[in-house]
C-alpha cells in the first residue's frame, strides 16, 4: 500500500472553503495546515486550529504553547485550557516538562471571571477558610457557620456558631478542626460533622482575627492558634487535636486599640498584628514547651487609617497590609521596608491574600471590588465588580486555582478561569 501520511487525515481541514482547488495544487493538511490556520487574520480559525495541534505531539504541543503570545484573549485562553487539561490528564504520571514550565510561567488572572455564587447567608459574610486539601469552604456569617463543599458548592453543614457575627474563622492544618471567633469567645469545631467541641472566653470583647501556625511545636498533637480583638490583646492558644482541649498559653498588649488582623510566618518565628491605633506590629516569637515568650522586633508605621487586613508571602519575605485608607502597602518583612503603596481602592480594604506560589495577591474592598495583582511589581492586573456591597473577606486554594471573596451582600463568589 503507497504510502499516504501527507494525504489529509478525517480531522485535517481542507483550506479554500467551496472554491475547487486548482489543478496541480496540493491539498494543504497536517500539521501544516494547522499552521497556516494559526496565522489566519480570524480568531475562529486560529482557535479552532488550537483545538487540533495537541494531536501532533511536541509540534503542535509547541504551537499551543506559543499560542499563549496570541493577541487574541480568547485564543490565550483557549491555549491555557488546553494545557491546563493536559496537565491534569498526566497528573498520575510525570507531566510533560514543557507543559509545565508554561504553566508556571503563564499568568491566566486576565481570564478571570465568577464560576458560581453561594447564598444563604443574612447580614454579610465576615469571614473565610479553605482546607489544606481545597475540598471544604467554611464561611462566617451573622451567628452562623457554613460548610461547603468546595468543588460542587454544595451547603454541607450549618451551625449555630455565636451570639453575633462570626468574625473570624480559620481550619487546622490537619484540615479536622474549624476555628471559630465572635463575641467573646472562641469556638472549635469538628469539620466533618459540624459538632461544637469547645468555647473558650476571649476575656472581653470580640475577637477580630485568628491565625494558625502551620508548624507544630514541641507537643506533636498541638496546634497553635493566634488571636486577636478588640481588647488590643494579642493571644496565643494551643489546640490538642486528639481531646479537642483548648487553653491559653500567653497573651501580650501593646497595641493601642482594637486588633483586626493577625497573621504568622510561614516558619513559625514571627507573628504580625494590625490594629486601629494605625500600626503594625511584629513579634519573634521564641516557642517552649509549655508557653511562649515575646520579643518585639519593630512597629511599622506609614498608614492613615485602621489597618485591617494581612497577609505574608508563601517564602516568608513580604509582607502585605490592607488599610481603612484606602491603600495596600507591601513591606520587606525582615527589614519593615516599604516597597511599594497601591491606591487604586476607592475605600477601606478589608481583605487581602497571597497565592500559594507568591505571585499573584487579591484585595477585596468596601468599594465592592476584587482586584487581582502582580505582587512583583504592584501591577493592577484585573479588576472584578460583580459584588453588590463591600467585600469583608478573600481566599485562594491551595492550588492557586481559585479566589473565594465574601461580601456584605450576604452572597460567596468563586472565581477562576473556566
Amino acid at each position: 500500500m503507497p504510502d499516504s501520511s501527507d494525504r489529509p487525515q478525517e480531522y485535517d481541514a481542507v483550506l479554500g472553503g467551496h472554491t475547487p482547488i486548482p489543478e496541480g495544487r496540493a491539498i494543504l493538511g497536517g500539521i501544516e495546515g494547522v499552521k497556516s490556520r494559526l496565522a489566519s487574520a480570524i480568531e475562529e480559525q486560529r482557535i479552532a486550529a488550537l483545538s487540533e495541534s495537541l494531536k501532533y505531539g511536541d509540534a503542535g504541543l509547541d504551537l499551543v504553547i506559543g499560542a499563549l503570545q496570541d493577541e487574541s484573549i480568547q485564543v490565550e485562553k483557549t491555549a491555557y485550557l488546553l494545557l491546563r487539561e493536559r496537565a491534569v490528564t498526566e497528573l498520575g504520571r510525570s507531566a510533560d516538562p514543557k507543559v509545565k514550565q508554561a504553566l508556571k510561567a503563564y499568568n491566566p488572572w486576565d481570564f478571570c471571571e465568577c464560576l458560581s455564587i453561594l447564598g444563604g447567608h443574612t447580614n454579610g459574610i465576615k469571614s473565610l477558610a479553605i482546607s489544606p486539601d481545597g475540598q471544604t469552604l467554611v464561611s462566617g456569617g451573622y451567628r452562623t457557620l457554613k460548610i461547603w463543599n468546595l468543588q460542587t458548592g454544595e451547603l454541607k453543614k450549618t451551625m449555630s456558631a455565636h451570639l453575633s457575627h462570626v468574625y473570624a474563622v480559620a481550619i487546622s492544618p490537619d484540615g479536622q478542626a474549624i476555628v471559630s471567633g465572635g463575641y467573646k469567645n472562641l469556638k472549635t469545631w469538628n469539620i466533618e460533622t459540624g459538632e461544637l467541641k469547645k468555647v473558650r472566653n476571649h476575656i472581653s470583647g470580640k475577637v477580630n482575627a485568628l491565625a494558625i501556625d502551620r508548624n507544630r511545636g514541641k507537643e506533636p498533637d498541638w496546634q497553635t492558634i493566634f488571636s486577636g480583638g478588640i481588647d488590643k490583646n494579642t493571644y496565643i492558644w494551643f489546640l490538642d487535636s486528639k481531646f479537642w482541649r483548648t487553653g491559653l498559653r500567653s497573651c501580650h498588649n501593646k497595641h493601642s486599640q482594637a486588633i483586626n488582623a493577625v497573621a504568622i510566618s510561614p516558619d513559625g518565628k514571627t507573628l504580625v498584628s494590625g490594629s486601629d491605633d494605625k500600626t503594625i506590629k511584629l513579634w519573634n516569637i521564641v516557642t517552649g514547651s509549655m508557653f511562649y515568650n515575646w520579643n518585639a522586633i519593630r512597629t511599622i508605621t506609614g498608614h492613615l487609617e485602621a489597618v485591617k487586613a494581612l497577609a505574608i508571602s508563601p517564602d516568608g519575605q513580604i509582607l502585605v497590609s490592607g488599610s481603612a485608607d484606602n491603600t495596600i502597602k507591601i513591606w520587606q518583612l525582615a527589614t519593615g521596608e516599604l516597597l511599594g503603596t497601591l491606591e487604586e481602592h476607592t475605600k477601606s480594604v478589608n481583605a487581602v491574600a497571597i497565592s500559594p506560589d507568591g505571585k499573584i495577591m487579591i484585595s477585596g474592598s468596601s468599594d465592592k471590588s476584587l482586584k487581582i495583582w502582580r505582587l512583583a511589581t504592584g501591577e493592577l492586573i484585573k479588576t472584578l465588580k460583580e459584588h453588590t456591597k463591600g467585600i469583608n473577606a478573600v481566599a485562594i486554594t491551595p492550588d492557586g486555582r481559585t479566589i473565594v471573596s465574601g461580601s456584605a451582600d450576604n452572597t460567596i463568589k468563586l472565581w477562576g478561569v473556566s
